[in-house]
């Protein structure tokens, strides 16, 4: 018997009549917790009925997977468990924890079909147990654990929840290996022992382990409802596993995922996150981003990290984190900051090669623009007279920068935000966030090389026209 199992049985042996329920409550619904962290638990004011449930799983941030009805049944009987399944609505897919032990495998195999047909899933204590994930459990376990809370269905005991998750397991390091016989088997496994959505998804998860790991979609060795395409919670489980440090495997998946398809995701800042986001930076492209100082303020995360955070990208350095969005607006730009003159402005972009296209800078409450036809201005011999005549008092408060693409970022130096010139312009995240960073930010140099790691260097700019610029006020 398995220590969930003990400190079950153990509340249910308490003397007071009114603690035994309410204590196993509080164990199974811990134990719930564990098993799917993104479930939320809520407990009712029953308990041992067939007609009310005992307590209810939710997913918030799952909108369409429906709510979860929990019934703790004292009884290990397996007539009245038969009995209780096809009493309860399919459409809740109840889970019915028994308080007991299906002591005889026959029993369990009798109860299968049923449970199965109505949507439910039956464990005994012992199985409950055998699914609770130690806190140094790897996590591919720990994703079938979450999954036959979400949508197991049949009927489980000890023995036969851990030949389930045994095989799942073993299958999905089979897919990766393109190992068509253990895939085989763990995609037949979630399909006998899972409802349709979630068994779907876990085959979905297998599929791009195979292709990750260079086998062909066509030699898959299991139907594909999902026609082998990544949703939101599929791309959870792909990065919520176990570390995939190989550059092709993430090369190879990379086509099927897309920066809209990852902010939906529920995942915080996983290793495999960072191992997908080095082939990306280069491939994936947006809009604006913008440049907050300090470090997060939610959960905290390492530094040059990535994350997603209240449905944006997210880049954690130790001195500032960077967000990227589609919009402005979908961007908090409330901060303002001090601007830097043009001789630190023209220091960072020495520093980085990066061309200034267009300078605004602000004298007292006078506004001064200088722009030239795509060249860089920023050494211009009227552009340093300007600014010896103005004593160097001047502050930058906004440039237009060429990135080696050749694409043009307006850069406000007030809101440490940077954004593609035209409203549906996109540039690829590498220039996008390294432009704004090297540009708006005094990187120390260790800060520099870890930026240049995780992004690539700046680069040599394509070539511009060489003209004279223009001087205007604005």
């Amino acid at each position: 018997m398995n220590e969930t199992s003990q400190a079950i049985m153990a509340a249910l042996d308490e003397t007071e009549q009114s603690q035994p329920f309410a204590r196993v409550k509080e164990i199974v619904g811990h134990q719930l917790r564990r098993m799917d962290p993104r479930a939320e638990v809520i407990t009712t004011g029953f308990f041992n009925h067939t007609y009310a449930p005992d307590m209810v799983i939710r997913w918030p941030q799952a909108a369409r997977t429906t709510d979860r009805y929990v019934y703790l049944r004292t009884t290990a009987n397996p007539a009245e468990l038969r009995e209780d399944i096809t009493r309860l609505q399919t459409k809740d897919r109840p889970l019915i924890l028994s308080l007991g032990e299906l002591e005889a495998t026959q029993a369990t195999d009798a109860l299968q079909p049923t449970a199965s047909e109505h949507q439910a899933l039956l464990l005994d204590t012992p199985a409950f147990g055998e699914l609770t994930p130690a806190h140094d459990t790897p996590s591919v376990p720990r994703l079938i654990s979450s999954s036959i809370i979400e949508g197991g269905r049949g009927a489980m005991n000890a023995l036969a929840t851990t030949q389930f998750t045994n095989a799942v397991a073993t299958g999905v390091g089979a897919a990766r290996d393109g190992d068509p016989n253990g895939t085989r088997i763990a995609v037949e496994a979630v399909s006998a022992q899972m409802v349709p959505q979630v068994a779907d998804r876990m085959t979905a998860f297998m599929a791009a382990l195979w292709q990750g790991g260079g086998s062909t979609l066509s030699s898959f060795p299991g139907p594909l409802r999902r026609s082998g395409r990544l949703d939101e919670s599929t791309l959870a489980y792909l990065l919520g596993s176990e570390e995939i440090p190989d550059p092709a495997f993430w090369q190879r998946l990379l086509p099927m995922v897309s920066l809209p398809l990852l902010l939906r995701t529920p995942i915080r800042d996983p290793d495999n996150l960072q191992h997908l986001m080095r082939s990306a930076v280069a491939r994936w492209q947006s809009h604006v981003c913008v440049i907050a100082r300090g470090t997060t303020p939610s959960a905290p995360i390492g530094p040059w990290r990535w994350a997603v955070e209240r449905g944006h990208l997210l880049l954690q350095t130790p001195q500032f984190r960077t967000y990227v969005a589609q919009t402005r607006k979908d961007l908090d730009t409330s901060d303002t900051f001090d601007e830097p003159s043009l001789e630190d402005l023209r220091t960072r972009a020495d520093r980085f090669s990066i061309p200034l296209t267009s300078i605004r800078m602000l004298v007292t409450d006078r506004r001064i623009g200088y722009d030239g036809p795509g060249d860089d201005v920023v050494h211009d011999e009227q552009l340093v007279g300007i600014s010896e005549a103005l004593g160097q008092s001047e502050a930058v408060f906004e440039a237009d920068a060429r990135t080696p693409s050749g694409a043009v970022l307006r850069c406000s130096f007030t809101q440490l935000l940077a954004s593609a010139r035209g409203a549906r312009s996109q540039v690829a995240l590498d220039e996008l966030i390294g432009t704004a960073a090297r540009l708006l930010c005094e990187l120390t140099d260790p800060e520099a090389e870890n930026l240049s790691a995780l992004l690539g260097a700046q680069g040599q700019p394509i070539a511009a026209p060489w003209n004279q610029p223009s001087l205007f006020d604005s």
